[in-house]
């Protein structure tokens, strides 16, 4: 059996439901094939099971074409990513973070997590 590739990206303490919903947008765009929304990431259907329609007016309703799921254990996700051979890319405003514009990096079969907006990813 083959394994298709893709790319999938795990949001963590994104606090911005306009920010995690233009990320949703992108993320159709580009052909990202799922979405976890990790911590206190606004997912598009909120804890009563509703629809987020702040959430959609930012995604233009992409949150019906990218699957998506809520996690509630992200290093968990992460390990298992890992054990499963993926390769794990961390968007980070950091002083050892290697500027993306001076790199090639293959997608495939890759994880993109992104953090939070003012703290980024907790190491």
């Amino acid at each position: 059996m083959s394994i298709k590739p893709s790319l999938e990206v795990v949001l963590v303490d994104i606090r911005s439901v306009h920010n995690a919903g233009s990320i949703f947008r992108t993320a159709d765009a580009v052909g990202v094939s799922k979405i976890y929304c990790g911590g206190v990431t606004p997912a598009p259907i909120d804890r009563f099971g509703r629809k987020r329609t702040d959430f959609t007016k930012v995604s233009l309703g992409a949150e019906e074409s990218v699957a998506w799921e809520q996690v509630s254990d992200v290093p968990s996700l992460i390990a298992r990513f890992k054990s499963e051979g993926r390769k794990i890319i961390c968007v980070e405003q950091d002083t050892k973070a290697v500027d993306y514009k001076t790199v090639h990096i293959s997608t495939e079969n890759a994880v993109l997590v992104v953090g939070n907006e003012v703290e980024g990813l907790d190491t």
